[in-house]
């Protein structure tokens, strides 16, 4: 065989180890943290870093407040003067591109009764699952345990017929003997 066989990479989120070998899809490596819900919580980890960033980044661009907090109204005049328009475009440009996200997780966090439901469906989602796959793995012992069966019997049958061979064998070469020795006993005298 001239092709390399490739083995997958860990799916946990900058892991370069190979996959556990038979794992299933996301496959990921021995490391005991590295699983499908460890990589759901590095994924949201990263986005979270990424929001912050971005809000520190925006932050940054406005301007710094005095110790007294002015209320809204008392904010806009002052920070007028000192921004550019270029920077508060790209402050509200960034605000309206964020803030339907913000919203509908602030619509889904409060949301109780969603949350129940989702929480609900995930649970019987992931039951049927855990019993499709303890189903699976019943179906895959007893095709295995068959198999094993089957392959003792051929094991049996296979030695069997050896035995017999060794024997017709045995046989078939003490007939030639026997043979050679009356044509031996049959040639005559003087005849090598």
């Amino acid at each position: 065989m001239t092709t390399a066989e490739t083995v997958p990479a860990c799916a946990y989120p900058g892991c370069t180890n190979p996959a556990e070998p038979g794992a299933q899809a996301p496959p990921f490596c021995e490391h005991p943290d590295h699983h499908a819900l460890g990589a759901f919580r590095k994924f949201r980890e990263k986005r979270r870093q990424r929001k912050e960033e971005k809000r520190g980044a925006a932050e940054k661009a406005m301007p710094p407040q005095s110790a007294a907090q002015p209320t809204a109204v008392e904010q806009v005049p002052q920070a007028l003067p000192s921004r550019s328009r270029d920077d508060l475009v790209a402050v509200l440009k960034g605000l309206s591109t964020e803030l339907p996200a913000y919203i509908e997780e602030l619509a889904l966090i409060t949301d109780s009764a969603a949350a129940e439901a989702r929480i609900e469906t995930a649970t019987r989602a992931a039951a049927q699952r855990t019993l499709a796959a303890e189903e699976r793995a019943a179906l895959a012992e007893a095709a295995a345990e068959m198999a094993v069966a089957e392959l003792d019997s051929a094991r049996e049958e296979f030695a069997m017929r050896t035995a017999d061979a060794e024997f017709v064998r045995a046989e078939l070469d003490r007939y030639r003997e026997r043979v050679f020795d009356e044509l031996d006993r049959l040639k005559p005298v003087g005849q090598d």
